[in-house]
């Protein structure tokens, strides 16, 4: 009876051994794992917040014959172009401009994947508006939120 008394509290202490470090074991790797989505929500938050104004790409629109002025927005992989054209035409741009503009700016970052362009005078003078406030070093918190806005109803099939 002393015997199985002694293999009983053995194999108890066993399990209780082996539950405790599968426990660590569980716990490390929820512990990397939330680690894991806390990093990728904030890399995805610091990317959706990222507003810069692209001179160069702005120069090499205004190169072009068609285009008199340009603004030039960049957010993660897209970059949002509003022209005065040369012709004064507002609104809607000829697809062969679009598609210059498009070439110029994508020709200065790699990583832009998408470009929207209009001609729209409200939108060219926001667009002036932000580039101004982004290289005055504003806050661009509200900003983006504002200018998120201002995209959806300019471009509504831009996301």
């Amino acid at each position: 009876m002393e015997f199985l008394k002694r293999i009983s509290i053995c194999l108890f202490a066993i399990a209780l051994i082996t539950g405790c470090a599968m426990n660590d074991e569980a716990r490390d790797n929820n512990r990397t794992a939330n680690n894991a989505n806390i990093q990728n929500v904030a890399n995805r938050n610091n990317n959706d917040t990222r507003m810069q104004v692209a001179d160069e790409a702005q120069d090499k629109i205004e190169n072009l014959s068609e285009v008199r002025h340009a603004n030039v927005i960049v957010t993660n992989r897209n970059a949002y172009v509003a022209v005065v054209l040369d012709d004064d035409s507002k609104g809607e741009v000829r697809k062969d401009v679009e598609n210059k503009i498009s070439d110029q700016v994508k020709s200065t970052d790699d990583n832009i994947r998408n470009v929207f362009v209009s001609s729209n005078p409200d939108f060219v003078d926001r667009m002036g508006d932000y580039g101004d406030k982004i290289q005055s070093g504003k806050p661009i918190r509200g900003l983006f939120e504002e200018f998120n806005e201002m995209v959806q109803r300019i471009f509504p099939n831009a996301r």
